[in-house]
């Protein structure tokens, strides 16, 4: 199948068809209705994984897929989605893990940690959040996709470590999506990866408009990959020294002048003579002994 192909978003729910036969009538000492407002409404992944071990009818009333990581597959068709820890499935030789078609599951998907995108149909997000019943990763990481903001919002909403590379990420309109905007959007992101293809328009002037963010006071890392040199050297400079306690770090493409690199250069010596750490400036060709003064004060 090829990866730019875009699947359709089939959604269907039927009875649950058991192997050891069908469900039987619970007698409850309690209104069925209480029972199944809490079946619709767990509290917790644990809560309900529990609910749902003990009785079918919870299952059979809400049914979702808890997972703890999602990553989709080569052949651009399935994902395999695993409930267990990185840890944990290492330890079982990933024996733990199970392929699926998230287009053909009839269950709603509910994500606990980690969501990976590397392959998969162009539309792949949006084909995931229409099945999602919530979303709760830490760890997102997405690859050359189309992404609809208001899917981006739900999958960045407890994110932590958000990583993005050259994928394109539009309004329902179709109009582009400012890369400030998506920092804005996830407000609980402490680590940022950003690469950019080399004729992303968002680029432009994204430095100054993310000095005006207010969520931005407890980031821990923030890296822009292939960057144009229509980047504003002052606006890089204030960049680095406005967060110095973060990771810090720009890695231009391969398409800029002598001239910008000359400039560039300065800020290279500037971070150096200021021993301030995990802080970088990177491109084609600089000073090697350079590189690796700022690459040993890298501290992850």
């Amino acid at each position: 199948m090829d990866s730019s192909a875009v699947v359709s978003t089939p959604v269907f729910y039927g009875k649950c068809v058991w192997p050891d036969g069908p469900t039987k009538k619970q007698n409850w000492p309690f209104k069925e209705s209480l029972i199944y407002y809490i079946s619709k409404n767990p509290s917790s992944a644990k809560v309900y994984q529990k609910m749902i071990q003990s009785c079918k009818y919870s299952f059979e009333k809400n049914p979702v897929l808890v997972v703890s990581r999602l990553r989709a597959c080569k052949d651009n068709v399935n994902s395999r989605i695993c409930s267990n820890t990185f840890d944990e499935c290492k330890k079982n030789k990933r024996k733990c893990c199970v392929k699926i078609d998230i287009a053909k599951v009839s269950s709603k998907i509910w994500i606990m940690n980690k969501l990976n995108v590397k392959y998969g149909p162009k539309n792949f997000t949006s084909v995931l959040c229409s099945k999602l019943y919530r979303c709760e990763i830490n760890h997102l990481q997405i690859w050359d996709k189309v992404i609809m903001f208001d899917d981006l919002q739900l999958l960045t909403s407890s994110a932590k470590e958000i990583m993005f590379w050259r994928n394109s990420i539009t309004y329902n309109d179709g109009k582009l999506v400012m890369l400030d905007k998506i920092i804005e959007s996830s407000s609980n992101g402490t680590k940022f990866y950003f690469e950019f293809d080399n004729d992303d328009s968002t680029v432009n002037s994204l430095v100054k408009n993310i000095m005006k963010l207010k969520n931005l006071e407890k980031i821990e890392g923030f890296n822009l990959a292939n960057l144009p040199e229509s980047l504003s050297i002052e606006d890089i400079s204030a960049f680095f020294k406005k967060y110095k306690h973060a990771i810090v770090a720009f890695f231009f493409n391969e398409n800029i002048s002598v001239e910008y690199k000359n400039q560039l250069d300065f800020l290279i010596d500037e971070i150096i003579e200021s021993e301030f750490p995990n802080h970088i400036i990177q491109y084609d060709g600089q000073d090697i002994e350079k590189c690796k003064i700022m690459y040993s004060r890298f501290v992850v």
